[in-house]
């Protein structure tokens, strides 16, 4: 198969989330057999890969050798599994991985707290985390990209609009349930469960959510996440079950410090991947209070364009509530 243009950008968009530092991405090029020493190493992810790939395809067998590395690494990854399909599986946002470095100090940290505050937790805060991450789903479509969502009262599946844009596409799409590994490794049993918009359905493409009945009374199996308006701030930290890549249900429990809100919108050091558009952003006291849907360099909403930051965004879940409330949802 030959490796275009449209497909190589593709492989960039999910390898530069899933090996952002150049030590892993030196790692694979020599295990590609590629000389690294021919290669523009960026401290952007996005344009390292860019240039890996560019070389590789030059070379007879090299990108398929660096995708078999990453399928060995990463075997869950649906987005990379179909690679190589004549057209592989739209990516759903263009999440980057975000390398977060910590809190800037002049002065030493004398304190057993390092930062700015605690990030300790009671043990209990596992257990409420297992429980909120049964409602998260996974989001396949027919034409087979994928996105994330969750349960919220009376049998609503939310997800992004990018992700469902319609009710054409909602009625072909599932939500499928359970698509975790266990404490051992091993997968569990998933359940898949198709989406019913001739029952409900509402989207708004300005603030990217659609929300979708789903068949039978996912409720009882699964609970739902309550939604109330949502009191977030800078240094806030924030947690994201999701299904990044389409793969497994993972949580990003680490650099997870919010970095703007304002004008609807919630901006997080919180690490995603392309399939995560559309999971619920959690506080610390697992209260939903975002819709993730991308990220990148984005500008702060409301302030100077030119100026961009790395990293990921959410929709306050506030203009979800709104939106449901007004099309007659329960939220």
């Amino acid at each position: 198969m030959t490796w275009d243009q449209p497909r190589l950008t593709n492989l960039r968009k999910i390898l530069a989330p899933l090996y952002p530092r150049e030590a892993a991405q030196r790692r694979i090029v020599h295990e590609a057999g590629l000389d690294e020493t021919l290669i523009a190493f960026d401290p952007s992810a996005a344009n390292t890969w860019s240039e890996i790939l560019k070389h590789a395809s030059h070379r007879d067998g090299k990108v398929d050798a660096i995708l078999r590395i990453a399928l060995d690494e990463h075997p869950e990854n649906e987005l990379l599994a179909r690679a190589k399909e004549p057209e592989p599986p739209t990516l759903l946002g263009d999440d980057l991985a975000i390398t977060w470095e910590g809190p800037k100090n002049s002065r030493p940290l004398l304190e057993k707290i390092i930062g700015e505050a605690s990030t300790l937790v009671p043990v209990s805060y596992l257990a409420v985390g297992l429980k909120r991450a049964r409602a998260v789903a996974k989001v396949k479509c027919h034409n087979g990209s994928c996105g994330s969502g969750f349960l919220v009262k009376n049998n609503l599946l939310v997800t992004s609009h990018h992700v469902i844009e319609s009710a054409e596409i909602a009625s072909q799409a599932v939500a499928i349930f359970d698509f975790q590994q266990n404490e051992e490794g091993l997968a569990e049993e998933a359940t898949t469960v198709r989406l019913r918009p001739d029952l409900f359905f509402e989207t708004a493409k300005e603030h990217d959510w659609t929300a979708v009945r789903v068949e039978s009374n996912a409720n009882d199996r699964w609970g739902a996440l309550d939604m109330q308006p949502a009191s977030v701030r800078e240094g806030d930290r924030v947690n994201i079950i999701q299904h990044p890549g389409g793969g497994y249900k993972q949580l990003s429990f680490y650099a997870n410090a919010v970095a703007f809100v304002g004008h609807q919108r919630v901006q997080y050091l919180t690490d995603t991947l392309p399939g995560s558009s559309g999971s619920p952003v959690f506080d610390r006291f697992w209260r939903v209070v975002a819709l993730h849907h991308g990220g990148g360099w984005l500008p702060e909403p409301g302030k100077d364009t030119t100026h961009t930051f790395f990293r990921n965004q959410g929709v306050l879940i506030d203009a979800v509530i709104d939106g449901l409330t007004r099309a007659g949802g329960v939220t």
